[in-house]
């Protein structure tokens, strides 16, 4: 039964488009929205298409194909295949909780029942070993996915580029290893070895052909966090940023390789400390990124930004607190305002609590307003939150409404920020409570 939408959606195509000799991707998604969307986001195109009452499509790829990998894509759904010219194939995809099952049938069909085999799901890394079995573990995976690779009968050229692949597939983890070691040990004393450091080095080498490949692009920024961190005594964003720039410049010479990490590094910082400090990154960007797209992007952002710079006046907000009164800036006037946006199943929001309590006891008796601001979907948990744990401030939740954080870009939390006594932006990034700096630039503040 399931076969039979397929053939009737192929005749349909024929008939309207006379995709004979197109290549075509054929899409069935199991309990799909009637108005839902799905892509296939290639190399060089994004194709999109309305799926029918049945959950199905078919999408005609274009004459200037040509074989690489890509995605098929649904909500946040994202599955891996490769196009071939010539080869269409079917999927079908069955979600099973958040697991979806694809099932791939075609003369494209071998290759994408490959990509998405369970061997790319069963190894979980030990970031509690030791640096060398740590090392050695990756070669051992690497080596398991070679030899499954050369038993299946691909060509040449397939399997070439498969294990260029499949070196980062594994290898990315690698640059992971001086953060999570620690974390999973437990192990504060714990410092990386220049052998680490060497080894991430030589897995991630310069490769302009594999710019378009999202696990090597992965590995490219892991290598370059890894040893921009490496010497950080205390996390700070903007000193981050230039250590990775100059990192780039130093060690990278294809210029194909550094304007997309100077892109990466300089549009990630933006994107989330905003331009207070853009004339120390823009000179850079500017150097070294000539892509007509990516100028125009970050230009954008740069706006946006502006927007929320220092000195410019805040959105308001008017949100119920944890009694149900309506609280909003404006009733906060006179005083600094210090802003976390949070929620209860966020795991880092949820470690600063402690150090919001002991900040807020800190200043009591100052000119200053704590106030944390909940976008839980769930209220019940935030409320039973909010009590149990005794938080202290102005609690508010937003009730689903994002406009405050959508004004000020949010796309992650905690996010903090710290508004002047006019509800002008001080800063709308502002340092952790966990921070030392967070408590000397509130001293700091005039009349505080």
């Amino acid at each position: 039964m399931i076969k039979l939408w397929f053939i009737a959606a192929f005749i349909m195509t024929i008939i309207s488009c006379n995709t004979a000799s197109k290549t075509t991707v054929g899409i069935h998604i199991e309990g799909a929205n009637s108005d839902a969307k799905s892509r296939i986001v290639t190399k060089d195109s994004t194709y999109e298409v309305a799926l029918d009452s049945t959950g199905s499509a078919v999408i005609v790829l274009g004459d200037n194909l040509k074989a690489n990998y890509a995605t098929i894509n649904y909500g946040r759904l994202k599955i891996p295949v490769y196009i071939e010219p010539g080869k269409s194939f079917e999927v079908s995809m069955k979600f099973e909780g958040r697991r979806v099952i694809p099932t791939f049938t075609g003369e494209g069909a071998k290759k994408n029942e490959y990509l998405n085999s369970d061997i790319f799901k069963s190894f979980s890394p030990d970031f509690k070993a030791d640096e060398d079995a740590f090392i050695a573990s990756l070669a051992e995976l690497q080596n398991k996915y070679y030899t499954n690779l050369d038993s299946l009968g691909f060509d040449a050229s397939f399997n070439q580029l498969e294990k260029k692949r499949l070196h980062y597939v594994a290898y990315n983890l690698l640059p992971n290893y001086p953060s999570y070691h620690p974390y999973y040990t437990q192990d504060t004393s714990y410092k990386p070895s220049d052998r680490l450091y060497e080894e991430i080095k030589a897995a991630v080498q310069e490769d302009e052909t594999l710019i378009d490949m999202e696990i090597y692009q992965a590995a490219l920024v892991g290598l370059v966090e890894s040893y921009s961190y490496k010497d950080m005594e205390e996390y700070d964003a903007l000193l981050f940023a230039k250590k990775q720039l100059d990192f780039v410049q130093s060690n990278f010479t294809n210029p194909v390789i550094i304007e997309f990490l100077i892109n990466k590094t300089a549009t990630a910082y933006i994107g989330r400390s905003g331009v207070d400090h853009l004339d120390e990154i823009a000179p850079i960007f500017n150097a070294k990124v000539t892509n007509v797209d990516m100028k125009t992007k970050f230009d954008e952002l740069c706006a946006k930004w502006a927007k929320i710079a220092k000195g410019q006046p805040s959105a308001d907000f008017k949100y119920l607190d944890i009694n149900g009164k309506e609280v909003s800036l404006a009733d906060l006037a006179g005083k600094y305002v210090y802003i976390d946006m949070w929620a209860t199943w966020c795991g880092p929001c949820c470690g600063e609590l402690p150090h919001l309590k002991e900040l807020e006891h800190k200043f009591k008796a100052k000119n200053i307003n704590f106030v944390s601001i909940s976008c839980d979907q769930d209220k019940a948990a935030w409320e039973k939150k909010v009590k149990d744990d005794k938080l202290e401030g102005i609690q508010l939740h937003n009730g689903g409404n994002n406009e405050f954080m959508d004004a000020y870009m949010v796309t992650g939390i905690p996010r903090f920020i710290l508004l002047d006594r006019e509800g002008k932006i001080v800063s709308a990034d502002m340092s952790r409570p966990s921070e030392s700096k967070t408590v000397e630039t509130l001293n700091a503040l005039e009349g505080i």
